[in-house]
């Protein structure tokens, strides 16, 4: 395979990806999604303890990152497209499907 560079199509398209979706905090994603702490740190790959903090007062409160926000506004869109999203778009996107 020979390295090219990218169109200017694959720059706006490149552009376009990183500025949506625009991010969604964990609470407004949990107004959509009733998923447990646990789940919502499997959801952006971090801690249930992390997740805790974002939802406490004082100062062990943490925000979570922009990268955090961004993964749950991914997860939302595509669990409410989720019956119209093409498998085969999904298998472009992300590999084809190891069989075991």
């Amino acid at each position: 395979m020979t390295a090219r560079y990218p169109s200017s199509e694959q720059w706006a398209l490149f552009q376009r990806y990183t500025d949506c979706p625009p991010p969604l905090s964990p609470a407004q994603f949990l107004q959509y999604w009733e998923v447990s702490y646990l789940e919502l740190a499997k959801l952006v790959g971090c801690s249930r303890s992390t997740v805790e903090h974002w939802f406490i007062q004082g100062a062990s409160r943490r925000e979570p990152t922009l990268a955090q926000c961004r993964r749950l506004a991914v997860v939302h869109r595509l669990w409410q497209h989720a019956q119209v999203v093409s498998p085969r778009l999904v298998e472009i996107y992300c590999g084809p499907v190891e069989r075991s």
